[in-house]
């Protein structure tokens, strides 16, 4: 039986919308918002016009001062993302040839947040795992569902990972690669061929 994990941002929660809105609401002044921006890049700190020069500091509005509003406010990305996801959860667990694992890094206040993002849209994933360090997940998975372009690049040996296309990840390395988790949802034989 193998592991299949899935993180959180971009694949099922918009994490950047959210961030952006967030971001605009509380710390960015009238003409330095940060509207459209360009996330073709990972890193926050890259972002033109962002008001935080240090990763500590971005770190705390993050996870300590507004992570109840960036990950459990935010939405999910598609319209009945959350259906559909329950339906094949409910296949995975009849056929009993996978097990689904919820897994990603959350940090201080992001983990009650990120509970009440799934609470509320009503995601029923039987195994959830936060982890500290990205590296940790894959210690934890067999093959991953993913937009995040550090796991991807990071893949171990005998790994298999999928990608859900996002800006940022582009170029990023991955065994197959989707434009959605509905994409991956409606083909039911990848699992099988992984």
């Amino acid at each position: 039986m193998a592991t299949i994990g899935i993180t959180l941002n971009e694949v099922i929660r918009d994490f950047v919308g959210q961030f952006q809105y967030t971001y605009n609401k509380y710390i960015a002044e009238s003409d330095k918002e940060i509207i459209d921006t360009d996330y073709s890049k990972f890193n926050l700190l890259e972002i033109e016009n962002l008001k935080f020069k240090k990763i500590e500091e971005l770190n705390n509005f993050i996870y300590r001062e507004a992570p109840l509003e960036i990950f459990g406010h935010a939405d999910q990305l598609y319209e009945y993302l959350n259906v559909k996801f329950n339906e094949f959860l409910l296949d995975i667990e009849d056929e009993e040839n996978h097990e689904i694992v919820l897994i990603d890094v959350e940090h201080d206040k992001s983990i009650p947040a990120t509970n009440f993002f799934l609470s509320k849209t009503g995601i029923r994933f039987r195994n959830i795992k936060f982890v500290q360090r990205k590296e940790q997940i894959w210690d934890n998975v067999d093959i991953l569902i993913t937009a995040n372009p550090k796991l991807l690049e990071n893949k171990p040996e005998g790994k298999k990972s999928i990608k859900i296309d996002f800006k940022y990840n582009e170029e990023s390395p991955s065994d197959v690669h989707y434009n959605s988790l509905f994409e991956f949802i409606d083909d039911r034989e990848i699992l099988n061929t992984l």
